[in-house]
């Protein structure tokens, strides 16, 4: 096997991050009837809305702080050892955009064999905000959130982080099967696990072939966008 160089952080640092990720959303949840009362108090017209959307904002704070923390701070490492560094527009093109039109394909087509054989399967989350979401300035703000701020720090903590460390034990190979899991068991839904499994897998390949998670976060954004708009406009029959 070629030998495949090992990042300054291990899977202790992979480990502190994802209990950090947990702990804040339990401190979260906590104080979630506080944050919702001050919403109502603030006068904003969709409060289920509005507070998705803090929740949301608030997990990517914290993961992307954590990441940063536990590589850039605690092991001196560089962004461009997370693989935050830019490529030629060849590159964008070739693994972001139909990177990602790929992955939307596959994605879209495990999914349809999963309906097939369990066609009761209850809705994602933020499925269920596209499905009560009314007006554009609402889907707006929740393309904002699975478009950009999700691959953001998803690609940063998956990609970035996990993949190279697994990479560095396996080979590219096996470490995006073990990472690629990874990333859709910790999406908690038993039914979707198959097909986010398979779409980070893929996703760690665009990484791996542009050696830049900015591309694998738009091949990710045009994943997760094209399905919003899919998910969206089926729900406002036009």
């Amino acid at each position: 096997m070629e030998q495949v160089e090992k990042p300054r952080w291990g899977l202790l640092e992979i480990v502190a991050v994802f209990i950090g990720i947990m702990m804040a959303g339990m401190l979260f949840a906590r104080y979630s009837n506080a944050v919702k009362s001050w919403l109502v108090a603030s006068g904003i017209g969709n409060t289920t809305l509005a507070f998705f959307t803090v929740a949301y904002v608030f997990q990517f704070t914290v993961t992307v702080l954590l990441v940063l923390l536990f590589t850039v701070v605690v092991n001196r490492a560089q962004l461009t050892d997370l693989g935050v560094k830019n490529v030629s527009s060849k590159e964008y093109l070739r693994y972001g955009l139909m990177g990602g039109g790929l992955l939307l394909i596959v994605i879209v087509a495990l999914g349809m064999i999963i309906n097939l054989l369990h066609p009761n399967i209850q809705p994602q989350l933020f499925e269920e905000m596209l499905h009560t979401t009314s007006g554009p300035g609402g889907f707006i703000i929740l393309l904002i959130m699975g478009a950009v701020l999700a691959p953001i720090s998803e690609e940063l903590y998956y990609r970035g982080m996990i993949y190279p460390v697994f990479r560095g034990y396996v080979g590219p190979f096996w470490g995006a099967i073990i990472a690629g899991i990874l990333f859709g068991l910790v999406h908690w839904d038993v039914w979707r696990a198959v097909p986010l499994a398979a779409g980070g897998v893929i996703l760690c390949y665009i990484y791996e072939k542009s050696g830049s998670i900015l591309v694998s976060a738009l091949a990710h954004g045009v994943w997760n966008g094209v399905m919003a708009l899919i998910v969206y406009f089926s729900i406002v029959n036009i």
